[in-house]
């Protein structure tokens, strides 16, 4: 979703200058940089400015190089250090004049501002100062949560995420929290969102269907992907989405189905055995061709990881099967192709290797 999409949104559920630009800031944390002393978006229409430029810290008009920018600025806060600028442009004078008018029928005055007073306004002096400082907050504030979007990456079908940054405090009562929160849309691509939220909140979002639907009984905001987000459960539906993924994508042949467990057989002679009896219950387990089990994926709370109780054995020989790593996976075939697949192969080449190492090929 880019800014002008989640403006949209926020227009659309008739919030005014001040909250769109609280969804912005949640938002646009993710797009900052120490070179870019204040987000700029371009909108729509006319209308759009107006509803900005009510609640703005300054409303200008600023011209550079023959054009004219109108523009509703939002200051530099405590927790998010560049300022917003929601403008509109042309380089037409008369448009600039009828524009004006209009405004001004609406409260909204526009004095002209030049380079060292946009400046002042923006407070670009400071800005590198306070984007450091900013910083520092910021990575301490989102490091669990990269660590655990970094883990889904590389293992699930999630592309990218979005932190939803309230510095350390709950989201919507600004007590202070060290607790993290996820949710994750899942379609073709998956994105992680992340956001905090204290005890209390934590509690009564467990009584909502999904956190997205928690998240819009609280403000009011349901984007579209949020009003129609569900949880997905274990069922028929998902083993026959499971027996598809194990088929299309691990290039498997279903020889088994007996309750909520499926084993499936790759060309090379190695199994697949998915359990699926929930999403807090799960175990996928590598076979090699004398069905003798090699690595496995599950949920069983036994071990001491990070982003646990989810994990992975790498290696189940004895000497090894203790050697846990977290697997960060969902207990969702679908979405956990990638770490299944990695087992797989991982397994299959060391079979290989071996085979090629003994001349009479025994494994």
């Amino acid at each position: 979703m880019s800014l002008n999409e989640l403006i949209q949104v926020c227009i659309a559920h008739n919030l005014d200058g001040y909250n769109i630009d609280l969804g912005v800031k949640s938002f646009a944390v993710n797009l900052l940089k120490p070179e870019m002393p204040v987000i700029s978006i371009q909108l729509r229409s006319l209308d759009e400015l107006l509803r900005m430029m009510k609640k703005a810290d300054s409303t200008h008009i600023y011209i550079a190089r023959g054009v004219f920018y109108l523009n509703a600025l939002y200051s530099v806060t405590n927790s998010f250090p560049a300022a917003r600028i929601y403008y509109l442009k042309t380089q037409d004078l008369m448009a600039v004049a009828a524009i004006g008018s209009f405004l001004e029928e609406h409260s909204v005055r526009l004095p002209p501002v030049n380079d060292a007073q946009l400046s002042q306004l923006i407070d670009d002096q400071c800005y590198p100062e306070r984007y450091a400082k900013w910083h520092t907050q910021w990575e301490a504030n989102s490091r669990t949560f990269k660590g655990l979007l970094d883990g889904r990456i590389q293992n699930t079908s999630v592309e990218q995420g979005i932190w939803l940054s309230s510095n350390g405090r709950c989201m919507f009562c600004e007590s202070k929290t060290d607790r993290m929160s996820t949710a994750t849309i899942m379609a073709e691509k998956g994105v992680l969102v992340g956001f905090q939220l204290c005890g209390e909140h934590e509690t009564e979002a467990m009584n909502h269907p999904t956190l997205f639907n928690y998240i819009c009984s609280k403000t009011g905001i349901p984007a579209p992907f949020f009003a129609r987000a569900t949880v997905v459960l274990h069922g028929k539906y998902a083993l026959t989405i499971t027996r598809h993924a194990l088929l299309k994508d691990l290039d498997c042949e279903n020889e088994k189905v007996s309750g909520a467990t499926i084993t499936a057989k790759r060309k090379s002679g190695f199994r697949v055995i998915v359990r699926q009896d929930a999403l807090h219950d799960y175990a996928y387990i590598i076979q090699d061709p004398r069905r003798r089990p090699v690595s496995r994926i599950d949920s069983a709370n036994h071990h001491h990881v990070a982003y646990g109780p989810d994990h992975v054995h790498r290696d189940l020989r004895k000497a090894n099967k203790n050697k846990v790593e977290p697997s960060f996976t969902y207990g969702f075939v679908a979405a956990d192709l990638k770490a299944i697949k990695k087992l797989i192969e991982n397994a299959e080449t060391q079979w290989q290797s071996k085979l090629a190492a003994q001349p009479f090929g025994k494994a």
